[in-house]
């Protein structure tokens, strides 16, 4: 028992060890907020939750999704339905995150499509995986 308490005990350390000054001090948190806040035009706390709601929604999909794939979950209309209810909520928190940057959604695709683009300028290959794992 104790060689497992000492694993944990040294674990705990090794974690507090990596972990920023920030990420453990409330006072120097606070400031950084308010930093970040101030460089998004006080949009911070819509983005907090567009953040922590992206999360949440895509856990719900992934989760649901899991269980479709692996635990045999019935494959009808209703799950297909939850499905798409999570993705409509996943659209509202990216609408959000979009808001709080103060950037058009269509900005956003637009962006990606030209970012895409230069990744892929002859579609996707799986040649291009390979490379850019080297």
């Amino acid at each position: 028992m104790t060689d497992i308490k000492d694993f944990f005990n040294d674990y705990k350390k090794f974690v507090d060890s990596v972990t920023s000054i920030t990420g453990k001090d409330d006072d120097l948190f606070i400031n950084r907020i308010t930093e970040i806040s101030q460089w998004m035009g006080r949009n911070v706390s819509r983005m907090d939750n567009a953040v922590a709601g992206l999360v949440g929604e895509t856990g719900e999909i992934a989760d649901l999704w899991k269980k479709l794939k692996f635990h045999g979950k019935e494959l009808n209309d209703e799950n297909r339905q939850k499905l798409i209810d999570e993705l409509s909520d996943v659209c509202w928190y990216v609408m959000q995150a979009s808001i709080a940057l103060e950037v058009d959604l269509d900005d956003v695709i637009y962006h990606n499509i030209e970012k895409l683009r230069l990744r892929h300028p002859h579609g996707f290959s799986s040649g291009y995986m390979k490379n850019k794992n080297d």
